[in-house]
């Protein structure tokens, strides 16, 4: 649309509006007096703030780190959002402001609820801050329904952080006696299984095994040399005579006389007879042939003796060569039958060891199964008794107030000034909005007037213009506009007169 076009439907309304001046005049007193009514009963928002701080850093936290369960709360808007919003919370505000006996049906109660969450705002500020807002019409009401909300709020969290360590304290503690109780009736069990089971360990009894069987292998060994000994024993008595001649002992002395005079003859070779290793063996050479004298004289003797004791002159005597041979064999044979017996009771020994093992394999499983028991109840009982401390630290912590905290930093104060549209915004937009509006609908009408305004519209269906008439402003049109002027005036300041007299009033509450 060109400039042109827009000046002239500008001309277009402005003369309608002056054609129906007084509708237009009317329409605004209308629009102006209903935004002024809105205003009348549209009701004041007053709101409050408070802050809260949820503290959790204390001068215990780094010194009761590890010892010490202490609230740890990641998002702690959401936290106290839900808190705050949860019905037994509003319930509890709402008794103190109103009284249950209020509200005559629990869904009443509810309503009333649900309306008092729905003006409660939660917001973080911060870290640990948190904002709580509340709005209503009336300010007295707002400033002591949001300072029951906070003050409900920071009561309960602390009687709930107190009341968690202790519950918390009395379930672990309950369970600390439960499994004290089962640790001592797995240490019976395990000490009644062990009096009664004298077998020992496996490792012993393996060490028993191969002491036995290392005995076993050297007293084989042995038996076998034993048996050799025998056997040749047995062999050399075979080719020994049992008796031997009453000239043993002289032929002794004969061969150690042929054995001396071989050794003089061999240092006379080197020597000469007053050598006195040649005269030493001079001496031994008398002294037996003195002792063969004399032992010839014996060997008569005891042959006299024997004939008149036997009537026999056999000159057999037993052999001591062969005495000792079976001395020896017998003593052997007598170390054999030992041993022998030894090994049957190391092959016995064995066999118990055995069936030692066995009974410690068979009950193996139920020592590893009590022993199982014992040390996972152990385990358990005493990571239970650490956990029982830091409870019991933990409770202390809440009951001095040590854990997270809330508390008010920027308190609640009472409302002076509604926010949001006041009354004082619908008075100043009253004209405005009726002045507006009044021009909507003359521009409205302009637009839906199927009339032919314009010269240029007449040429669309193939009329020719011939000429334009424009329109003539006598003196008696001058006048009746002035008038009309004038009229438009007293009636425009009668209704603003009216508007603010309204307005006025209502500020003031005469109405």
């Amino acid at each position: 649309m060109d400039i042109a076009l827009l000046l002239k439907y500008i001309n277009v309304v402005f003369r309608e509006a002056w054609q129906r001046k007084f509708l237009c005049l009317f329409c605004f007193a209308v629009v102006s007096f209903s935004v002024l009514t809105v205003g009348l009963f549209w009701p004041s928002k007053f709101q409050t703030t408070a802050t809260i701080f949820a503290d959790n850093q204390n001068i215990l936290k780094p010194l009761l780190a590890k010892q010490a369960a202490q609230s740890k709360v990641q998002n702690q808007t959401k936290v106290v959002r839900d808190k705050i919003h949860s019905p037994r919370i509003l319930k509890k505000v709402i008794e103190n402001i109103h009284g249950l006996d209020s509200f005559e049906s629990a869904e009443d109660l509810g309503k009333k609820i649900n309306r008092l969450r729905g003006k409660l705002v939660v917001k973080g500020i911060g870290a640990n801050y948190i904002k709580v807002t509340y709005s209503d019409s009336d300010s007295a009401l707002a400033y002591k329904t949001i300072n029951n909300v906070i003050d409900i709020f920071v009561k309960s969290s602390s009687d709930e952080q107190r009341s968690e360590s202790r519950e918390a304290f009395l379930f672990i503690d309950n369970q600390v006696k439960q499994y004290k109780e089962q640790l001592v009736s797995a240490e019976e069990k395990l000490k009644d299984f062990k009096s009664f089971n004298f077998d020992g360990q496996g490792n012993d009894v393996d060490a028993s095994l191969s002491r036995i069987r290392s005995q076993v292998q050297e007293l084989k060994i042995s038996l076998d040399e034993n048996r050799i000994t025998i056997k040749s024993l047995k062999k050399q008595l075979a080719n020994e005579p049992e008796f031997s001649s009453q000239k043993y002992t002289a032929d002794v002395y004969g061969d150690r006389l042929l054995e001396l005079e071989s050794l003089k003859s061999t240092l006379l070779l080197s020597y000469t007879d007053d050598y006195p290793d040649v005269v030493s063996i001079t001496y031994q050479i008398d002294d037996i042939k003195k002792s063969i004298r004399e032992a010839a004289k014996n060997e008569r003797k005891d042959k006299v003796e024997q004939k008149q004791l036997t009537g026999t002159e056999d000159d057999a005597i037993l052999n001591p060569l062969y005495q000792e041979l079976r001395s020896r064999l017998s003593l052997v044979q007598t170390e054999l039958k030992a041993k022998e017996k030894r090994l049957v009771a190391f092959e016995e020994l064995t066999g118990k060891e055995f069936g030692r093992r066995k009974r410690i394999a068979e009950r193996g499983a139920e020592e590893s199964e009590l022993t199982r028991d014992y040390n996972v109840t152990k385990r358990i009982y005493e990571d239970m008794l650490e956990r029982k401390e830091r409870a019991r630290l933990s409770m202390a912590l809440n009951i001095e107030g040590q854990g997270v905290t809330y508390r008010i930093q920027e308190p609640a104060l009472p409302p002076l000034n509604p926010v949001g549209l006041r009354f004082l915004h619908f008075v100043a937009a009253g004209p405005f909005v009726g002045l507006l509006s009044t021009l909507a609908f003359i521009i409205l009408f302009v637009l839906l007037d199927r009339r032919i305004r314009f010269s240029e519209e007449v040429s669309h269906f193939g009329v020719p213009v011939l000429a334009v008439i424009p329109h003539i402003k006598t003196s008696f049109t001058k006048r009746v506009v002035r008038m009309d002027i004038a009229l438009c005036l007293i009636f425009g300041l009668v209704i603003m007169s009216g508007y603010i007299s309204l307005a006025y009033a209502s500020k003031m509450g005469l109405i």
